[in-house]
């Protein structure tokens, strides 16, 4: 599939399935790390790597329920967890992701350890800023991959074993340890992709024994073929890349729920792309099935620049119109304000330029011009005609439709507004 003039070369290669995504959020040391504890008695850590063959977590976020955050009574979130993270470094507990740790009537969870698990360390730092966690009262996931499944398939195959085994819904009997979910999540089971649509309420979250759960099959086909390209402006000087490894294919794996469309642009590491093609024709996912070209390159233009929903305004003007639009120096935000704002003349205003039939009957006006510079056509016996104050003349509908965007002659540039309400 060839765009631009850049012949099609064979697939660059399907990609990887991708991985579960992880939960991303900024967060900030609320207090001392772990090695500001006192230790009692506990055996010093070499590194990550502990006496007993352990591996030490170098970095581990908690948060509290809602509940307990409104239960601190001035205390930090460090305080009341202290004496329980004291006893699982002493006790060489595992800690992972999804791990309760409570202590009287406080709650937390962990909500991201680096590594993956391990034990707590005299040198792990805490992280504990964030905002607390939210029981889910409803939640709504939408789920594709290579079969089609019933909602009942969902919830017995995917939903409630991802929900099972170690990981029990929050208020459950014996929960020791919780999924965690926020909006956009991408998780895979098997062949499975599971998207959290929407939460109620919102925030990162749980979902306990009385959360409504909803769930429902995405039937968006996945591309044959797709053929994206980076506009050249964009693209890294100082050194040797290659585009596909290095750029396409890292965006699209950790992009893998995201639905595409011909004339698409997205942006990663600083460089832009557009799909300039795609089979079929319609909005659909990229997957491992997918063959990619990325061969080629587009020179910077505001028509490539463009969005589909910009474009197809643009589209619907007069030929010599989009013309105009798309080949003066604007930039895209200026022209989507002018598609959309229309902060042009006012009605009242528009209605004080000259108006009549053509020919004009001032044998002075610019009588070489002949032809109507927005909409390319040739003024013929009886059209609708306007005359701006600097002489030039336009089909009456092609030049109120200019107006109302835009204040300038389209041809010289001077200012219509001002030299017909004189400032």
């Amino acid at each position: 599939m060839a765009a631009q003039g850049a012949a099609p070369q064979p697939a660059k290669e399907a990609l990887e399935e991708s991985p579960i995504a992880p939960v991303a959020r900024a967060v900030k040391q609320e207090a001392a790390p772990v090695s500001a504890l006192p230790a009692e008695g506990e055996a010093a850590s070499t590194g990550a790597q502990l006496a007993g063959g352990q591996v030490a977590l170098q970095k581990l976020h908690i948060l509290p329920f809602k509940e307990s955050e409104n239960n601190l009574q001035g205390k930090s979130r460090l305080q009341c967890i202290t004496p329980e993270l004291l006893r699982k470094r002493a006790s060489e507990d595992i800690v992972k992701a999804g791990d309760l740790i409570r202590h009287d009537n406080f709650e937390f969870a962990v909500i991201k350890a680096e590594p993956p698990e391990g034990i707590l360390g005299l040198d792990t730092d805490y992280f504990l800023d964030g905002s607390p966690i939210v029981c889910f009262e409803k939640i709504q996931f939408s789920a594709w991959g290579p079969t089609v499944m019933t909602e009942e398939e969902l919830f017995q195959e995917c939903i409630t074993q991802h929900c099972a085994g170690d990981y029990k819904p929050y208020t459950a009997f014996g929960s020791k340890r919780v999924r965690l979910f926020y909006l956009n999540q991408i998780i895979q089971i098997g062949n499975v992709f599971l998207q959290v649509e929407a939460t109620e309420p919102s925030g990162l979250g749980v979902v306990t024994t009385d959360t409504d759960i909803f769930a429902n099959w995405d039937d968006t086909p996945e591309f044959d073929k797709v053929h994206i390209v980076p506009f050249q402006d964009t693209l890294p000087r100082a050194y040797q890349f290659d585009i596909f490894h290095d750029y396409l294919k890292p965006y699209l794996v950790r992009n893998s729920h995201k639905k595409f469309q011909e004339n698409e642009l997205f942006m990663y590491q600083g460089v832009q792309f557009k799909m300039v093609a795609c089979e079929p024709n319609a909005l659909a996912r990229i997957g491992k099935n997918t063959t990619i070209y990325c061969e080629g390159m587009l020179n910077p233009s505001l028509r490539n620049l463009l969005p589909p929903e910009l474009l197809n305004q643009v589209t619907q003007l007069p030929p010599g119109l989009q013309m105009l639009l798309l080949n003066t120096e604007r930039t895209t935000r200026e022209l989507e304000d002018m598609l959309t704002q229309q902060r042009g003349l006012f009605e009242e205003t528009l209605q004080e330029i000259e108006s009549f039939n053509w020919p004009p009957s001032n044998t002075n006006s610019h009588m070489n011009q002949k032809t109507c510079m927005i909409c390319l056509g040739d003024f013929q016996i009886g059209d609708d005609c306007r005359r701006l104050p600097c002489r030039h003349v336009f089909h009456a509908s092609c030049v109120n439709e200019w107006l109302r965007r835009c204040t300038d002659c389209p041809i010289c540039k001077d200012n219509v507004d001002r030299a017909i309400r004189h400032y």
